[in-house]
């Protein structure tokens, strides 16, 4: 039987969910799994949709009091103190309890030389809820329940997204050249795992419905659509015309380069949905964006981000290479937020057995996790 284990939270701006699948020989470790799982199963062959318990046994730590610590002890030399931010515990040396102590701690502010730092577990006082559920995929071995409360708690977005992640150093690249160039030769290939993809598709079928008027930003020559949805009115802009002809899910396409005109080129209020699959790193100038997003949205349209932790290291922001998977999803809440979208979510999935023909099949046997978050475009005067 499999198991998909979830911590369902909420924070100021956003509600959460995030998901581990687990075999289970993983639920063997603490016997309140084991008899949530047990619950699960139900008795004489009737199954429970789910059971739930309360998170906070394994939020830890919990309750310590804000650290104060010189700033002569921040131990990172490849990046700033930068408040906001989340960073491991071996950053600081007073905190580390051994030079791999990679436990989260976030930097809440620098003063005069001293920082003050929160210690405690980023989801430590939200309440999260831990649910239980059957599932028929197939997870990959080795996936333990600890993992679930490693990273969750992360995207609770910054306070300021332009002081915390968008400051100029943040937003360098490797490779500073023209996209055009980078862009010029068409790449037909997969840059996500097949089951990844299928997430992804399956997220968005969630959302999508005939008759709607979708965009896909940022398109290639897939657009992560169900098979299902066959509605043929799909808008695809990216950089590449060879790649947006070989799409056959778009009816329009348009070739353009978002960090020269971020500007999108369609009245007020044309689009139900908006798609942005694994591109949003590689933005420049991201705030921007997401007002033009906002602007073609109709009320009440939504505007999908989805990600994972792979991408083109030389052309992808400085910052996102820095940040923690979680807090990238942070750093999307906090632009999604101040571009004034409202009902904010994410969602996370994990664990699952990433498949046998895979050409990364040596390097990880799990699928390339899944990081999502979402936003409406609020009614006028809303």
């Amino acid at each position: 039987m499999t198991i998909e284990a979830s911590l369902i939270w909420q924070s100021p701006y956003a509600s959460h969910c995030d998901r581990l699948l687990v075999a289970d020989s993983a639920l063997l470790a603490d016997g309140r799994w084991a008899r949530a799982a047990e619950t699960v199963r139900g008795v004489d062959g009737e199954q429970n949709i789910s059971a739930e318990l309360a998170a906070a046994p394994w939020l830890q730590p919990a309750g310590q009091p804000i650290a104060e610590i010189p700033a002569s002890q921040f131990r990172l030399a490849t990046t700033l103190p930068t408040p906001g931010r989340f960073y491991p515990r071996s950053a600081f040396s007073s905190l580390a309890q051994n030079p791999r102590d990679m436990r989260p701690a976030r930097l809440l502010s620098v003063n005069d030389g001293l920082m003050r730092v929160d210690a405690n577990h980023p989801l430590a006082a939200c309440g999260a809820t831990l649910t239980f559920s059957d599932q028929a995929d197939e997870p990959t071995r080795g996936v333990r329940m600890v993992e679930l409360f490693d990273g969750p708690g992360m995207q609770s977005p910054a306070q300021s997204v332009e002081t915390t992640y968008l400051q100029p150093h943040g937003m360098r690249r490797q490779d500073a050249a023209a996209d055009a160039v980078f862009y010029t030769q068409p790449r037909m290939t997969h840059h996500l795992d097949a089951v990844c993809r299928a997430e992804i598709s399956a997220l968005y079928g969630r959302f999508l419905k005939p008759g709607q008027r979708v965009l896909d930003l940022m398109s290639s020559w897939v657009s992560h659509l169900p098979a299902t949805f066959g509605d043929p009115n799909i808008v695809g802009l990216g950089m590449n015309a060879a790649e947006l002809n070989a799409n056959p899910r778009l009816s329009e396409r348009v070739v353009q380069d978002l960090n020269l005109d971020a500007e999108l080129p369609w009245s007020a209020a044309e689009f139900d949905v908006v798609l942005c699959t694994a591109s949003i790193e590689y933005l420049l100038d991201p705030a921007a964006v997401l007002a033009q997003v906002r602007r073609v949205l109709k009320p009440g349209g939504v505007f999908i981000v989805t990600f994972s932790d792979r991408w083109f290291p030389t052309k992808a922001i400085q910052v996102w290479s820095e940040l923690h998977p979680f807090e990238r999803l942070g750093m999307v809440l906090g632009l999604l937020r101040d571009a004034g979208f409202s009902a904010l979510h994410s969602e996370t999935r994990r664990g699952l057995k990433r498949p046998e023909d895979d050409k990364y099949i040596d390097q990880r046997l799990y699928s390339d996790p899944l990081f999502s978050a979402w936003g409406y475009a609020p009614a006028p005067g809303g």
